[in-house]
């Protein structure tokens, strides 16, 4: 596999993925990723009118492996964060799209531990209940060290050992035809140390290689219910 670092980028930069050239706001993007629309199990571009507020989505990007959650907020958000990556760099989470500006998306990978969202169990899970760990409703928790995340405002940290927010995965919306696509990654790199730190696990899973594919033209939206054997609460 040839190593692919994150590149820092100023607000001008743009990233030219497959739809297009896709500017992206100050903060990363990984080089070598491509634009993915989300489509369902049947290969269908998915409608945001579909969506159910408030469940927790499941799809894959920018590579195969890597996990992202993507929510339909019940509440209104914030038009931008500013925020800080793990490397001490200032960026700019752009907010929600959609009709009424509630989509969001973040990689399902814990900074703090790179605990993900697997097929065995779902760890990283947004509930809008209060619960015992997080101490409050309406946001994201890691079951795995307690880390806890405000999806309305990037995925910043609340509490917890997570030393920095969730990377954000960036949404384009077409209003046209109701449809989403991912089209870049800003904030933190998890995305090199989670594919060294589970190398065998996800060999096994997507044979040689396969798990540093990029993600091509679409990638799959399911319900994290019927992705996961187990869906974690605490």
């Amino acid at each position: 596999m040839q190593r692919r670092d994150f590149i820092k980028l100023c607000s001008s930069t743009a990233v030219l993925a497959a739809t297009g050239t896709v500017a992206i706001p100050n903060g990363y993007a990984v080089e070598g990723m491509q634009a993915a629309r989300l489509v369902n199990v049947e290969g269908k571009p998915v409608k945001v009118a579909s969506l159910n507020t408030d469940e927790n989505y499941i799809f894959h990007y920018p590579y195969q492996s890597t996990p992202c959650l993507l929510l339909g907020l019940g509440k209104q958000l914030k038009q931008e964060t500013v925020l800080e990556s793990d490397d001490g760099t200032v960026y700019t989470w752009p907010g929600g799209v959609g009709p009424e500006g509630n989509i969001v998306a973040y990689s399902a990978i814990c900074p703090h531990a790179l605990s993900y969202n697997s097929r065995a169990a779902s760890i990283l899970n947004y509930n809008t209940a209060k619960s015992q760990i997080a101490g409050i409703g309406e946001s994201i928790t890691c079951c795995a060290h307690a880390s806890v995340y405000d999806p309305a405002e990037g995925a910043r940290v609340l509490s917890g050992p997570a030393p920095k927010p969730l990377a954000t995965i960036l949404l384009e919306y077409d209003a046209g035809n109701d449809e989403l696509t991912a089209v870049g990654v800003i904030g933190s790199d998890v995305f090199t140390e989670f594919l060294k730190t589970y190398k065998k696990d996800l060999r096994e899973e997507y044979g040689r290689g396969g798990a540093e594919e990029f993600v091509t033209e679409k990638t799959v939206l399911m319900p994290a219910a019927e992705y996961s054997a187990i869906m974690i609460q605490c």
